[in-house]
């Protein structure tokens, strides 16, 4: 008996395999607005370098929590689709602020995907999200995000609605490891796009519901050479869609150098595994690249900056290229302005004052 409840249970998981139909880039659809988003590997651990910047809420919104100062993120992605049946052409854009307080660390996000490609059928959209994170301990950090919408095309019109949960642990060293972080998130937990809209799915028939319902996602990253000019680290996320009907690699890799102070720039590449994906020849072979330059900006001579702590504050500009199902391409460029300097230097306390 024990022996047939498995084989159905395998037959069962088989089977839900099999019919996982959702469109082309429908499980990253936040990703697409921004270069930071597009070559961060969907870290659920805040990157192979740990850049924690407004949209990385979108994977784990317990990323946040350790933010020290405002923060603005602004991206913008060109998409073309090269197919031999039809050329066209998509777009994606966001906006996002980090907004932190003595009780928790809100950050707010709008984005629009307008998509309404052969390869990548994911026609247009427009979303936000909404999150909150806050830190435990001194290593453990938590968080939650809700994000909503509109979706829309020439046949319908849908809407979705759902929260994202995270947690991220904070390891420190290990080994000759540097940095190391262990994050999880458990992602769109509500109601999702409705496959009674007509989007085609990777298999070239109507989509399944999509982002998929339920997706656990487990991450690791940690930084593997540090010289103080020079940086490297990498990241590893898995992910399960639908807790059995797909399975997902995320690798990541950065690499910062900081000795042409006061200017940083940082390369990174990721490259996704989708074993639904790949099944049905929607494939990514080439991993996406990146490039920014981070500087400070001196507003010493404006008193209102000053006063608010924001006489040096912090620009990252970047831009980034992935090719996506084998006919896509994604352009994006775009920057974060954090106002102010992390403080790095504890309190001084004095318990009796200065006596003699």
């Amino acid at each position: 008996m024990k022996k047939i409840l498995i084989a159905a249970g395998a037959l069962f998981a088989a089977g839900s395999l099999f019919a996982y139909n959702p469109p082309s880039g429908g499980q990253n659809v936040l990703r697409l607005s921004s270069p930071f988003a597009l070559t961060g590997a969907n870290s659920t651990a805040g990157g192979a370098l740990h850049e924690v910047i407004p949209s990385s809420v979108l994977i784990n919104p317990a990323l946040s929590a350790a933010e020290q100062r405002i923060s603005f993120d602004a991206g913008f992605t060109f998409l073309t689709d090269k197919n031999k049946y039809l050329d066209g052409s998509g777009m994606a854009f966001q906006l996002g602020a980090t907004l932190p307080t003595r009780w928790c660390v809100p950050t707010v996000l709008v984005q629009g995907v307008f998509a309404s490609l052969v390869d990548m059928h994911l026609e247009d959209s427009i979303l936000g999200t909404a999150s909150v994170s806050k830190d435990i301990t001194d290593k453990v950090s938590v968080g939650i995000g809700v994000t909503g919408g509109l979706f829309w095309n020439d046949a319908d019109s849908d809407w979705t609605l759902y929260a994202n949960a995270g947690a991220v642990y904070n390891h420190g060293e290990l080994a000759f490891m540097r940095d190391v972080r262990v994050a999880i998130t458990v992602m769109n937990l509500g109601k999702m796009h409705s496959s009674d809209v007509a989007v085609l799915g990777i298999k070239g028939s109507a989509a399944d519901d999509w982002p998929e319902f339920v997706t656990p996602r487990l991450g690791v990253a940690a930084s593997f050479v540090d010289t103080g000019d020079f940086r490297l680290g990498g990241s590893v996320d898995v992910a399960a869609p639908g807790l059995y009907k797909d399975f997902v690699v995320d690798l990541g890799v950065a690499l910062e150098y900081s000795g042409l102070k006061p200017v940083t720039f940082k390369f990174t590449s990721a490259w996704e595994f989708d074993v639904q994906e790949f099944r049905n020849d929607r494939t990514n072979i080439v991993p996406g690249v990146g490039l920014s330059v981070k500087f400070n900006l001196n507003a010493a001579k404006s008193k209102a900056m000053e006063s608010h702590g924001w006489a040096e504050s912090e620009l990252m500009v970047g831009g980034a290229w992935r090719n996506l199902y084998k006919d896509i391409n994604a352009f994006s460029a775009g920057a974060v302005f954090k106002l102010g300097q992390n403080d790095i230097i504890p309190p001084t306390i004095t318990l009796w004052g200065n006596e003699d």
